[in-house]
């Protein structure tokens, strides 16, 4: 259930104010580079490969096309599902949450994190990459322990209507951002299967980050000994 509480509010305040300014924000790793790595082919050349391997080649009605290293320090990871008849595309950014925000609370990394990735949209708008951005929707669903952050967006490029979602969470200090893109029309903006693949991969990437969490010796344990 989403939940339009005092945190959704926040949300939504932050998301229209970064769409109107280009003021620069203080970005999680990955962020600045959101909107470059977007529009690249996508190359099967990365470190966390077994990261990669784990996540389903197909989800819904894509299809696992690509996944390439997308950071200057090689930790983070592109992960790209495409539907080509459609023309929908879906990018997974895989990375570790940046130094200076590690002690930050679950919620304000997900709620800063997000609100980053629309002032970078924003930029692109400011330098003519996108046109009309327009934000639809923006609200914050709890899963457990876990916040996920949904925003709902439309903008022209090329002259072509676009139609954008972004969800975005974080577990155990690292950062899940997938951001789907399709022709605008009222099928798409309708249609719940969005949803179902976000979940599909959030779910494949924190079971793969619970795996290795619990394969890490305890550093604490082994100092005392």
């Amino acid at each position: 259930m989403l939940l339009k509480s005092a945190s959704t509010a926040v949300l939504i305040a932050t998301l229209l104010s970064a769409c109107a300014t280009n003021q620069s924000q203080n970005a999680s790793a990955g962020d600045s580079v959101e909107i470059p790595t977007v529009d690249v082919e996508p190359v099967i050349e990365v470190e966390q490969a077994e990261l990669v391997a784990s996540l389903p080649e197909s989800i819904e009605s894509f299809e696992l096309s690509g996944a390439k290293a997308f950071d200057a320090e090689g930790d983070g990871v592109n992960v790209r599902y495409t539907n080509a008849k459609k023309r929908r595309r879906a990018d997974v950014f895989i990375y570790p949450v940046a130094e200076d925000n590690k002690a930050l609370a679950h919620p304000e990394l997900v709620l800063g994190s997000t609100q980053a990735t629309m002032q970078a949209i924003s930029e692109a708008v400011q330098a003519g990459v996108y046109q009309n951005l327009n934000v639809i929707d923006a609200a914050t669903k709890a899963k457990g322990l876990r916040t996920i952050a949904r925003v709902q967006a439309t903008y022209l490029r090329e002259n072509l209507a676009s139609y954008t979602l972004v969800y975005q969470t974080e577990h155990d200090g690292t950062m899940v951002k997938i951001r789907l893109t399709m022709p605008d029309n009222e099928s798409n903006r309708t249609s719940r299967e969005w949803d179902r693949f976000a979940d599909e991969v959030l779910n494949s990437v924190t079971d793969y980050l619970d795996i290795e969490n619990q394969a890490q010796p305890n550093t604490e344990e082994t100092a005392a000994i």
